[in-house]
């Protein structure tokens, strides 16, 4: 991606930055920004961040109050990325039993 498109997500607070010293201390951006990216349709209303906290980070979200679109949306990418994940792959959403899924950042169960 060249320059102005990655200050534009950025300033758009749609891309993740470097430089979180949490981050750097839990050894989280040892590899920015290759292994990183970011994926999102036209309007910048579903997004998925790859390797930013969280190994995927799913995001629907629009403004005003239609919250059965926003999560219609979600759920619907959801299922679209996991399907993706699973054909490129043959694996699925890692779901322990007993801790649910697992995140890097507890802030984000």
């Amino acid at each position: 991606m060249d320059e102005s498109v990655r200050q534009q997500l950025v300033d758009d607070h749609f891309l993740f930055v470097s430089g979180d010293r949490n981050l750097i201390a839990a050894g989280m951006e040892r590899d920015w920004p290759e292994g990183r990216g970011i994926f999102h349709n036209k309007d910048k209303t579903f997004l998925v961040w790859v390797n930013e906290e969280d190994q995927t980070r799913i995001i629907s979200m629009q403004k005003g109050g239609d919250v059965r679109e926003v999560f219609s949306r979600l759920a619907a990418g959801i299922d679209a990325v996991g399907k993706s994940v699973k054909a490129a792959s043959g694996k699925d959403y890692l779901l322990d039993p007993k801790y649910g899924y697992i995140h890097s950042c507890p802030t984000n169960l």
